[in-house]
């Protein structure tokens, strides 16, 4: 299965613009019937706490018609007002345009005061898509490997990361995900937007990346550009089977989150 990686700049309060400008990506990419594609946090307004500015503009709906027309899987970055408060989300479209699963980010980034308008998630999503097992994740979700390991026990072949992730910290972002790659003995593509707003510059960087760490694909910390990558989920099960580290791990020690499996 074909997995791509979409790094893009945000148009400064101009959601449509953006989604015009993501579209002509994909446009452009080689992208063939049932491929996978990874879009960034927040996907068409940048990552932001405002969230008059990044609710209630229709991006799942706009993500599942661009997934229809290209008929492929499609994971987006949103944000979802609660009562009040935000929820940071990332859903999976289906290549008939349907939305399959959504995850909310478990991890709300705290150092930059996420935490004061969203509430955090409470599980994690598992989609088997027949062929293939995925669990998205997004962004600040890959500093805490502990948030990781019971989705790797349930026997997850790719984790898809949708990412707002600073270029300050990119050094960060590479090895974390090589790591979340090697440990939980899986795939990892990793989207992350590029370009500066009012909030910092934005690193870039998006990955593939093997269950041995092996870097498939990588793009560079300013281009819009699309990484793509063969991703078999039949090399990630035989090294686990060869070396079957996930065997070891102590699940008493890792606390206790539901792992929500969706039949996609």
């Amino acid at each position: 299965m074909q997995f791509h990686a979409v790094q893009h700049d945000v148009v400064p309060d101009d959601w449509q613009a953006t989604r015009e400008a993501i579209a002509k990506q994909l446009d452009c990419a080689n992208l063939a019937d049932g491929d996978f594609v990874v879009l960034t946090e927040m996907t068409d307004t940048g990552w932001s706490m405002d969230l008059d500015k990044t609710t209630g503009i229709g991006t799942v709906e706009w993500a599942c018609a661009l997934a229809k027309t290209h008929n492929v899987w499609t994971q987006v970055g949103w944000a979802d007002r609660v009562n009040g408060r935000g929820k940071n989300c990332v859903t999976i479209c289906s290549p008939e345009g349907d939305p399959v699963a959504t995850y909310t980010k478990v991890f709300t980034c705290n150092p930059f005061g996420e935490n004061e308008h969203f509430d955090t998630g409470k599980e994690l999503v598992v989609v088997d898509l027949g062929e293939i097992r995925v669990c998205p994740m997004i962004c600040y979700d890959v500093r805490f490997p502990e948030l990781w390991r019971p989705a790797a026990i349930s026997g997850v072949d790719v984790f898809t990361v949708s990412s707002s992730w600073p270029h300050a910290r990119i050094t960060h972002w590479r090895a974390m995900l090589t790591s979340r790659a090697i440990e939980n003995q899986a795939f990892v593509v990793a989207s992350n937007r590029v370009g500066k707003d009012t909030i910092t510059t934005w690193g870039g960087s998006s990955m593939i990346i093997s269950p041995q760490g092996e870097l498939l694909g990588e793009g560079n910390e300013t281009e819009t550009k699309i990484i793509s990558s063969g991703v078999d989920p039949k090399i990630a099960r035989s090294w686990r089977d060869e070396f079957p580290v996930l065997l070891d791990v102590q699940e008493d020690l890792i606390g206790k989150i539901t792992v929500r499996e969706v039949m996609a």
